[in-house]
């Protein structure tokens, strides 16, 4: 059970404007003093069936219920999820989840939005619809396999679809996250992972590709401009968050002492790439109008280094002395460009840093 309460009291300062969007008189304060509430209730239940030794099947249902000041609903959600130990060394498994996730109770009424009719900070589009709860379906399927000699790999795939697609963005100056629907949705990728680990050395590798895209905004319609909500109407487009391509990678050196390591050595990498932005060709309906989330900012990788030293001391303390140089070729890459659906600001990765810490265990 959560239960939650918000009391927001806002003032803001408008002009009265013409037809045009001119001024046509002085400013003036408009009070916007509202109180919202929120209450969800969740129970489930779950088993575990041990069909044979080597196949396992896990299996519930949850029942989730949610009242708040703009929407009511609920939803019983199936899961079941196999698992097969083919061999000592390779499991295989599948599942199927329903989900259902609720908004966020920060929302704006469309009292809120009619408010400004007629002002400065009047909206292009008045149409407000409540946010709803998202409703998924989540198919997973994967392997993994011990090969040996300290040597693991696996696989794991997804697909998702959902009706009222919940999403969430940074729109104009304001700092809160502002969330709405896509009245469609689709996620779906796949994930390689593998690892090795001998003597003191160790290593990892990740790779991930995915595609998360959405249709149709049906809610919370003000904060977007007319002719882009008229091509999402009718077009796929991504997701402000999907990137394509995702990699992680690492590897550590540790020489032994006294049964642990008091020397480490260590390093990764990540990249990507690249998060969305607006561009990859314009609207039908307005030639001038970048598609939204149509291109991505350009791809990316950041090094890191590091090493731990350890020291005993009487008794069972220690003291560690760690190092860190974070993107060590001190690469300059941008993660938003400040266009795309909800980025209202460029972003970018860190440059490079030194770290040190020093830690006693007692």
């Amino acid at each position: 059970m959560l239960d939650e309460s918000l009391k927001a009291d806002t003032t803001t300062a408008v002009f009265p404007v013409d037809a045009d969007g001119d001024p046509v008189g002085p400013a003036y304060p408009i009070a916007d003093d509202g109180a919202q509430h929120a209450l969800f209730l969740g129970a489930y239940l779950q088993d575990e069936w041990k069909i044979v030794p080597r196949l396992t099947l896990n299996y519930g249902a949850r029942c989730d219920d949610y009242s708040s000041s703009f929407v009511s609903e609920g939803q019983l959600s199936p899961r079941a999820n196999l698992i097969w130990k083919t061999t000592d060394n390779v499991t295989l498994h599948a599942g199927y989840a329903r989900y259902f996730t609720p908004p966020p109770l920060e929302n704006v009424p469309a009292t809120t939005v009619t408010l400004f009719n007629g002002t400065s900070n009047a909206s292009a589009v008045t149409q407000d619809d409540p946010v709803k709860s998202e409703r998924a379906d989540y198919f997973d399927a994967g392997a993994s396999w011990n090969i040996g000699a300290g040597l693991q790999v696996g696989v794991d795939a997804y697909h998702k679809t959902a009706r009222d697609q919940l999403d969430d963005g940074l729109f104009g100056e304001t700092l809160i996250l502002s969330a709405f629907n896509y009245r469609k949705g689709l996620v779906e990728g796949v994930e390689f992972t593998g690892s090795f680990a001998r003597g003191g050395f160790s290593a990892y590798a990740n790779i991930a590709l995915s595609e998360a895209k959405g249709l149709d905004w049906v809610s919370s319609q003000f904060l977007f401009a007319p002719n882009d909500l008229t091509y999402v109407s009718h077009h796929w487009i991504y997701l402000d968050h999907d990137q394509t391509f995702t990699g992680s990678a690492g590897a550590s050196y540790g020489w032994r002492e006294g049964g642990g390591y008091k020397t480490l050595i260590y390093t990764d990498l990540n990249s990507g790439s690249g998060l969305r932005q607006d561009g990859g060709g314009f609207e039908p309906n307005d030639p001038a109008a970048p598609i939204p989330n149509g291109s991505s900012v350009p791809s990316y990788w950041s090094l890191n280094l590091g090493a731990e030293q350890t020291f005993p001391i009487a008794g069972h303390r220690i003291l560690k002395l760690r190092l860190d140089v974070v993107n060590v070729t001190d690469e300059i890459y941008e993660l938003r460009s400040g266009t795309g659906v909800g980025v209202n600001a460029a972003q970018y990765g860190m440059r490079r840093g030194l770290y040190g810490s020093l830690t006693w265990a007692f």
